[in-house]
């Protein structure tokens, strides 16, 4: 009698237990109506109609993605799952400037978009976007190489810049920008101008009076961190002894090759990170604007709150606005695990690129970032992808194309 009653009890308990999973594991998911607004910065510009956008989520656990189509209209009501979410938004709209109504194209990024509870309303910034006809940032080799005894060996960093275009280019008085903010550490810097221009930390000039430095169609030019043969110091790097420019710090111990000519530091020194963690950007100053007259009238210093250790600790910088009118074209770079943040305005770049997975990573050493060829020309010149987001139009982790 005792025994079969103990055998009723677990056959109940069992029953309970049973019932009480079936029922958490059928729970209905939490749905979240979100109320969205696109809205486009700087605020002053006269939006007269938003022609088309197109809004994509994607939930960064569960990989949930949708995408919604709006027209003639900036607001947007959905009903989601619950969770973190990265949102794109992209389209056209058509604004009042000084000689009528432009169309144009826009397109705004957030990442880390926490949507829960019942209701939540949301803002996405859309920022202008700008086609390029200019000079374009093909690859960039900063993870340096190893040596054959595996120490590690830097100097061998080069930018490769390409004209992805059918016309004749001048490199001539070409910056190449180094953000002075970085993709792993987001802080909230005051002033927030980051919308209209980019922030940067250190700037390096092409020289040239104008025409010296022609880029033929398909054609590149390479800036090298130092212009060595490389390979004498070590058998795994590369011969940058030809590379069209170098890097050059007078007021300190760096090497120089009198054959190559040297780029023009305008503004702080131009380190490469290794690890990636920085944005970098090509633009071109008004015409007749001076280095001198760049710094004094774009002069940008910042403040922010460090917090480190339960502690906030205020904090300032000092920087040099770029308008973004005059970035030709802009990548950001980071560590998968690291990505915090885009240190552009998604209207120069809605993504970002690297070469390794997690930070330290011993692999990165001999890894570039490299565009993706998308066609060729008649006369067999890659064409290269530049749709403004470094996530879709570079490979990376690739080889350097100049090791090949």
């Amino acid at each position: 009698m005792l025994k079969q009653l103990f055998r009723t009890l677990i056959a109940l308990c069992a029953l309970i237990s049973f019932t009480a999973c079936s029922s958490d594991s059928d729970a209905p998911e939490a749905q979240t109506s979100l109320q969205l607004q696109l809205k486009v910065v700087p605020e002053d510009l006269q939006v007269k109609e938003y022609k088309h956008l197109i809004v994509s989520f994607k939930e960064l656990n569960t990989g949930f993605t949708t995408t919604q189509e709006l027209k003639n209209t900036n607001t947007l009501s959905i009903t989601l799952p619950s969770g973190t979410y990265h949102i794109i938004a992209e389209g056209n709209i058509a604004y009042a400037d000084g000689s009528g109504t432009t169309e144009a194209k826009v397109g705004g990024v957030q990442n880390g978009v926490v949507i829960n509870g019942s209701t939540a309303a949301k803002t996405v910034e859309l920022s202008l976007k700008s086609g390029n006809s200019d000079l374009i940032l093909e690859e960039i080799f900063f993870t340096g190489t190893k040596t054959p005894q595996g120490a590690m060996y830097f100097g061998d960093q080069y930018f490769k810049i390409t004209n992805n275009t059918d016309q004749v280019l001048y490199a001539d008085g070409m910056l190449v920008i180094q953000s002075s903010f970085m993709t792993n550490e987001k802080q909230d810097y005051s002033p927030n101008i980051m919308g209209s221009t980019l922030s940067a930390g250190a700037i390096i000039r092409i020289p040239g009076t104008g025409k010296t430095y022609p880029v033929q169609p398909g054609e590149s030019i390479i800036i090298a961190e130092d212009a060595i043969n490389h390979k004498e110091f070590n058998p795994a790097s590369v011969n940058l002894s030809t590379a069209n420019f170098q890097i050059f710090k007078e007021d300190s111990d760096d090497i120089d090759n009198p054959s190559v000519p040297k780029m023009i530091n305008v503004f702080e020194k131009m380190v490469i990170h290794t690890q990636g963690y920085y944005a970098y950007a090509l633009a071109r100053m008004p015409q007749g604007m001076t280095n001198e007259a760049l710094i004094t009238q774009n002069l940008y210093t910042y403040t922010y709150n460090l917090s480190f250790g339960g502690e906030v600790y205020p904090m300032d910088g000092t920087a040099v606005k770029i308008p973004n009118e005059w970035i030709t074209d802009a990548v950001n770079l980071s560590v998968q695990d690291s990505f915090q943040w885009l240190v552009t305005s998604p209207s120069l770049d809605m993504g970002w690129t690297s070469v390794t997975a997690f930070d330290g990573d011993k692999n990165r050493f001999g890894k570039a970032v490299r565009r993706k060829v998308i066609g060729k020309t008649m006369d067999g010149k890659n064409i290269f992808k530049d749709s403004n987001n470094s996530t879709a139009d570079f490979e990376h982790g690739v080889k350097p194309s100049l090791f090949n």
